[in-house]
């Protein structure tokens, strides 16, 4: 008979996982058996990507939508609010993603 492995806790969220799975089930940490070894004065960083992708798409709705309120208020007219709010939201979104991408690669500076 085939031996069965004994069920590990997830070193992020302490549920158990099975020593041959690739993440974590309940929080999908690529690393549910503890951290790498790494340099000691640099902890490594869990879920990264999806905290960038998070802080990317606030900072581009955020922008957007400010500017987009901004081009409302600036309209005379329906057509006129219609292009605007448009342009002006558009226009916000393409400054907000460089600005989220800024602010991902030099949050770590300020720690």
């Amino acid at each position: 008979m085939g031996q069965t492995k004994k069920l590990i806790d997830c070193h992020d969220c302490d549920h158990p996982v099975s020593p041959s799975a690739s993440a974590c089930p309940n929080c999908g940490s690529k690393v549910p058996f503890g951290p790498p070894v790494l340099h000691r004065k640099r902890p490594p960083i869990y879920n990264i990507e999806a905290r960038n992708d998070r802080n990317m798409v606030v900072f581009a709705v955020t922008l957007g939508g400010l500017v987009a309120a901004y081009g409302f208020a600036k309209s005379a007219g329906p057509l006129s609010a219609a292009l605007l709010v448009t342009s002006y939201g558009m226009l916000g979104v393409l400054v907000g993603v460089p600005l989220a991408a800024l602010f991902n690669v030099t949050r770590r500076l300020w720690r």
